[in-house]
């Protein structure tokens, strides 16, 4: 979001028989982030960021000024107390920072939403591909387990989410062959999102992820000394690599809707009353594209957005201090 992002023709999702083999490719990588990143999405290359980000070079950051930029734009404020001082215990001392580049994807916003805070439809998506060890099971409204099938496993809350900013708080271990014992940690997850028109009148989603990883002091040696190298190029790719797909998502909505809900009904690792939404959504979006194909319903686009601006449950329960 920037300038427009310029798209690109992604792999195609095949929702009546599947994914094609290049779609297959593409999500082969895991998708699921350390330490809870995987629940988040959004992008398709740009060469540079939008909106209020256009002045800063799309680009990796690790700097003390974007992290302390970072910090100062959480809703800390609108917390309860102890769910506040668990995250500035994380966020003022930080084992890892990362800013990743923003990213850009043409999406319907309200499916947009929904992902980031049902991670498990997109989990239970790529299970069905054969893609993924990964499993996430909900253990509340805004709460899940979530394990990537290599070891790492997190408790994931989503502690704070309106339709610009979402704040996610997980704690986990990672437990695998990278590491010669168990790591256990925290980290703090800042989505910020924008939403804009490209020249087509599609509705482009820009994102931009604070990541801050709190390792425990015993694990801290290792993790600088062996992963700490290799972890932000993958961090970045993942990211991106899981936005195309809902990207992907998003474009199958709008043009394959029967083939969208086939694929809804075969989803048999979430809640009824989530794939119940989801359908909804999908078969929505589904809608709206052949009225606009005839020239029907574009007057009400601003209405059809009316779910982004309704605070999350969560949001007004942290907001009792």
């Amino acid at each position: 979001m920037r300038s427009f992002a310029q798209e690109r023709p992604t792999g195609g999702l095949r929702c009546h028989s599947g994914f094609d083999s290049e779609s297959n490719q593409l999500l082969t990588r895991r998708s699921l982030l350390r330490w809870g990143v995987g629940v988040i999405t959004s992008s398709v290359v740009v060469t540079r960021a939008p909106c209020a980000w256009a002045s800063s070079p799309n680009r990796p950051s690790t700097s003390r000024a974007s992290r302390e930029e970072a910090v100062k734009q959480m809703p800390l404020g609108s917390l309860q107390k102890q769910t506040r001082d668990r995250i500035e215990r994380i966020v003022l001392d930080p084992t890892i920072y990362r800013r990743l580049p923003v990213s850009v994807v043409a999406c319907d916003p309200q499916l947009y939403l929904f992902l980031i805070r049902y991670p498990e439809v997109v989990v239970n998506m790529w299970q069905l591909m054969g893609v993924t060890k990964a499993n996430i099971k909900r253990t509340g409204a805004y709460e899940y387990d979530a394990a990537d099938g290599a070891g790492t496993v997190s408790r994931v809350e989503l502690v704070y989410g309106t339709r610009d900013q979402h704040l996610f708080l997980a704690e986990g271990y990672y437990d695998g062959p990278l590491l010669p014992r168990r790591v256990t940690g925290r980290c703090v997850l800042l989505l910020t999102s924008a939403y804009l028109k490209n020249e087509k009148q599609q509705t482009l989603v820009s994102t931009r992820l604070d990541m801050f990883l709190q390792f425990d002091k015993m694990g801290t040696e290792i993790v600088a000394r062996t992963l700490h190298p290799l972890m932000g190029r993958t961090i970045d790719t993942n990211f991106a690599e899981s936005a195309k797909f809902i990207s992907q998502i998003s474009h199958v909505s709008v043009s394959n809707g029967p083939g969208m809900q086939r694929l809804v009904a075969r989803l048999d690792k979430i809640e009824p009353q989530v794939r119940i939404r989801f359908a909804q959504i999908t078969t929505s979006i589904n809608q709206r594209a052949e009225l606009e194909q005839i020239g029907v319903g574009s007057s009400d686009r601003a209405g059809r957005m009316s779910d982004r601006n309704v605070p999350l449950r969560s949001e007004r329960a942290t907001q009792r201090k």
